[in-house]
């Protein structure tokens, strides 16, 4: 079957998620230690709110691009898709774990040991070794499940769309509202169990996978909707947005602190309805940036590598900066949070390109062009 056409605003909305994501992680000492009141901490906490439909997005954009090219197990090569998965995945994410393992070792001072070496194992099965692994052993559950979900969802969710996106969407609300609202902390044996993970399974990612999935299906019925309908669209982001923020702004204004701020993490019901409105406006904003700001396009290409490589790179600017220069650079400071989000998005995006650039980039950032610098020619993928 001959191939389907590329969709070339994905690589613009991967680059302005991966973006968000390493906001997120930036901003989020400042959203946190700030001085109460502050201006840094006011803009810390929009920034670290705003983007926090990085992860959604991104899971939304893997749904949408394994459906789009796999309507049926006829066109699913099984062995082919794992053996890349493996290779192009699995072996960069091990490389970056230990990688992880071997920093936060180092920075805490702590010797590598049999013990530490099994939670070294153990971290690495279940996305431990560092905070934003968990999104690797998360996807590998939809690579699992997905010639299941092909062979007996793609037909449903071309034919019935909007059922199966109902049930999902349904399905997630629950266990994301059971978690937000109702879990208990003193619960015991597989209550215990399911509270401790729940947030990183499929069960509680479902609605985004299979979402991206039927946009895939329907991509170009549904960008002629949005295109029809941008103004509504609009608006409904403009609201949920407002809504969303604000009521982080207001839970911080009632309790008169920010004692309650881990609640407002990606991991929320309130996320599932920002991210809905959200994607469509992505869609529609990069439909209209392909063929322009490439470097914005290399950031979509080479997002792999900044999702693995932005926190440590991110650590090393906060250690040094605001370790060793506490006076000029702190968390109270507007300056010092443009600062680290500067630098941070600068100094990841060159480092990437850099590994980018090597004839080994498959090993640190997966299965990507080889970037050209400036009077060379891009290569293929590997």
């Amino acid at each position: 079957m001959a191939r389907r056409k590329e969709i070339k605003e994905l690589y613009y909305i991967r680059a302005i998620a991966a973006m968000g994501i390493l906001l997120i992680h930036a901003t989020g000492t400042f959203a946190i230690h700030s001085e109460f009141g502050s201006k840094a901490m006011y803009l810390g906490i929009f920034l670290n709110q705003f983007f926090r439909f990085g992860s959604p997005i991104f899971m939304m954009v893997s749904g949408l691009v394994l459906f789009y090219n796999y309507r049926s197990l006829d066109e699913f090569d099984m062995k082919g898709f794992y053996k890349k998965k493996v290779k192009f995945i699995l072996l960069p994410y091990s490389l970056w774990s230990a990688i992880y393992f071997i920093y936060t070792s180092y920075i805490n001072k702590l010797p590598i040991t049999y013990d530490s070496l099994l939670g070294f194992i153990r971290g690495l099965i279940l996305g431990e070794n560092f905070a934003h692994l968990y999104f690797i052993f998360l996807i590998f559950q939809f690579y699992l499940v997905l010639p299941l979900l092909i062979k007996y969802l793609a037909k449903p969710m071309e034919e019935s769309p909007f059922k199966v996106f109902s049930f999902f969407f349904i399905f997630q609300g629950l266990i994301l509202i059971y978690g937000y609202y109702f879990r208990r902390p003193d619960a015991t044996g597989l209550l215990k169990l399911f509270n401790h993970y729940y947030w990183k399974t499929l069960f509680s990612w479902s609605s985004y996978f299979i979402t991206g999935g039927i946009i895939g299906i329907h991509y170009d019925r549904l960008v002629d909707f949005i295109e029809r309908r941008i103004g509504y669209i609009s608006i409904g982001y403009v609201i949920t947005t407002c809504l969303y923020v604000g009521h982080v702004y207001y839970n911080i204004w009632i309790h008169g602190g920010r004692d309650y701020y881990d609640n407002f993490g990606s991991i929320r019901p309130h996320t599932m309805i920002y991210a809905l409105f959200t994607m469509p406006m992505l869609i529609w904003l990069t439909r209209k940036m392909v063929g322009r700001f490439n470097n914005i396009k290399d950031f979509g290409t080479y997002s792999f590598g900044i999702y693995f490589s932005h926190p440590l790179i991110l650590e090393e600017i906060k250690r040094n900066l605001v370790g060793k220069f506490p006076s000029l650079v702190g968390y109270s400071r507007l300056s010092s949070l443009i600062l680290i989000c500067t630098l941070g998005l600068l100094l990841t995006f060159i480092i990437v390109l850099f590994l980018g650039s090597l004839d080994s980039r498959w090993l640190f950032i997966g299965r990507v062009p080889k970037y050209a610098f400036k009077g060379r020619k891009k290569e293929k993928y590997v």
